[in-house]
């Protein structure tokens, strides 16, 4: 299984797991499932994800459920 498009983001970004959640306010254990796509985000969450990486929430998160896009070739 492929890595989601959210952790690349993320790494590119020079970032832990554990600053996106703080800097997001919510518990890395909640993040982590939502960026390995094991839990769909909120459109709240999606929101502080997208400002926080500066990307467009179509980029990073299928519409509808917001779950995490896997193999995507945007960065």
């Amino acid at each position: 299984m492929g890595e989601s498009l959210l952790r690349r983001v993320r790494v590119s970004r020079g970032m832990t797991q554990k600053e996106v959640a703080l800097a997001i306010g919510m518990p890395q254990s909640t993040y982590c499932l939502i960026e390995h796509g094991k839990r769909p985000a909120d459109w709240s969450t999606v929101q502080k994800i997208c400002d926080l990486f500066e990307i467009a929430h179509d980029d990073l998160f299928v519409p509808k459920r917001f779950a995490v896009r896997k193999n995507c070739v945007r960065l």
